[in-house]
């Protein structure tokens, strides 16, 4: 990906204070959310300090989103709560697309510790996605971990993943 993704700009704005873990309202932890400008912030970089967010970009008219956001959807809720899933409309959140350099949806970042990770672009199988997430889970565990090695810690995805500035 060429250029870093700027997201200062969302960071000033006025958020309701939220508890990374949990939802605003206190209620139980919900594994796919719906993200808009307004509350990009508390749902999304707050979020990421505790527990890895997955930014499904996407829209109602696309063809490939819906057949990945399903897919994301299902492996966000058997994931108990290791990483959840928001869901950005990119027609009514423009300049979010455009802080992420969103070319073509549906594009899939992981956010952790308040840094984008770029995941994948399109619609890819579910075995795809499943070995993109338990490797990017693993590494945030040896993230927190320090320099310590993981046990388990699986292979990078053979997948390229197509971004922006990639080929």
């Amino acid at each position: 990906m060429s250029g870093a993704v700027d997201l200062s700009a969302l960071r000033n704005r006025a958020t309701p204070a939220a508890s990374p873990a949990a939802p605003a309202d206190g209620g139980a932890l919900v594994p796919v959310i719906d993200v808009t400008e307004a509350n990009f912030e508390a749902e999304v970089i707050v979020r990421s300090q505790q527990v890895p967010v997955v930014v499904d970009f996407w829209a109602e008219w696309c063809g490939p989103c819906k057949q990945l956001s399903p897919i994301l959807e299902r492996l966000a809720v058997d994931a108990d709560g290791a990483w959840i899933l928001a869901k950005i409309d990119v027609d009514a959140n423009q300049r979010l697309a455009a802080a992420f350099q969103v070319q073509s949806i549906p594009t899939i970042y992981a956010v952790i510790a308040g840094q984008p990770v770029p995941l994948f672009q399109g619609a890819v199988p579910e075995q795809q996605v499943r070995q993109v997430m338990e490797y990017y889970l693993a590494l945030r565990m040896r993230r927190l971990a320090g320099s310590r090695p993981v046990q388990g810690m699986p292979a990078r995805p053979a997948m390229t993943p197509r971004m922006p500035g990639r080929n």
